[in-house]
């Protein structure tokens, strides 16, 4: 692929020209998107805030399609990508990278078909394409060369990096099949060691925790001070936190501030096995 990019993407214009296409992906004001006949639909609210949510983290890993209007307005047809689109302009996001089909083969079995095989390389998952971007800085490629390449911000690519650095296959199968998305891997990254993820994830995973309620659960289990006791209280802090998520999924709903005073009377003062046993019983 030949790219050619300008600017930033704080809000210069990006370019990039695919030598298997004639389709390039530019950064397109949001407010001059407009859906196509047909394309809107009901959006899931949670799994809407969660792409908000990454979306705010890492930015739009993955182009939206859309088309010049008729008539000379300026303003894009939008063939695919509603739901990136409405998060971003939710977020105030100014513009969005986009794939510009040509108006003259929108409407074509030849387009279509180009959307089927070749946007799908590029719209490749979200995880796949930080995989990329974190294995690029892994070979040396400097920050501001993979955020280019790949239309995202450096900010970004520093985050993948540490976010991914000692990913274990356990993590990127879980990302890859939707137990745990990246917004939620970011946290969990940002608390444990790589050795401790995987079965971070799974923990998560069963008790189905909020992205923002697993920071104020961490923040209130003063877990980088559990951290610092050392390895030898590992699996400890797993069995407290495994404990206290199995607590809160059966505790009465509202806030996971109040849950969590509600439940400081009853956690253990230890991390030893028999602690946790007898404070749960």
């Amino acid at each position: 692929m030949r790219e050619r990019v300008t600017g930033t993407k704080s809000g210069k214009r990006t370019s990039r020209i695919c030598a298997s296409s004639p389709y390039p992906i530019r950064q397109v004001p949001v407010d001059k998107i407009l859906p196509e006949d047909g394309l809107g639909r009901k959006r899931d609210r949670e799994g809407h805030k969660e792409l908000q949510r990454s979306i705010e983290q890492f930015g739009v890993l993955t182009p939206i399609t859309v088309r010049a209007a008729p008539g000379g307005s300026g303003k894009y047809l939008l063939i695919k990508g509603q739901g990136r689109t409405l998060a971003c302009r939710l977020l105030g996001l100014k513009k969005i990278p986009a794939i510009i089909v040509d108006d003259e083969y929108a409407d074509t079995e030849k387009v279509q078909q180009f959307l089927v095989e070749n946007v799908a390389r590029l719209k490749m998952r979200p995880i796949d394409r930080a995989l990329l971007i974190a294995h690029a800085r892994q070979q040396g490629e400097e920050t501001a060369d993979v955020a280019t390449r790949f239309g995202v911000s450096a900010a970004t690519v520093r985050r993948l990096e540490i976010q991914l650095d000692g990913v274990s296959a356990r993590e990127v199968a879980a990302l890859r099949s939707g137990d745990v998305n990246l917004a939620k891997h970011a946290v969990i990254a940002r608390w444990f060691a790589p050795r401790e993820r995987a079965e971070a994830i799974a923990i998560f995973t069963a008790y189905s925790v909020k992205t923002n309620d697993m920071t104020t659960l961490f923040e209130a289990l003063g877990w980088d001070r559990l951290t610092r006791l050392g390895p030898q209280y590992a699996s400890g802090r797993i069995r407290l936190l495994r404990w206290v998520c199995a607590d809160l999924a059966v505790g009465p709903r509202g806030a996971v501030k109040e849950r969590l005073s509600a439940l400081a009377s009853r956690l253990p003062v230890s991390l030893e096995t028999q602690a946790l046993v007898r404070v749960a019983g």
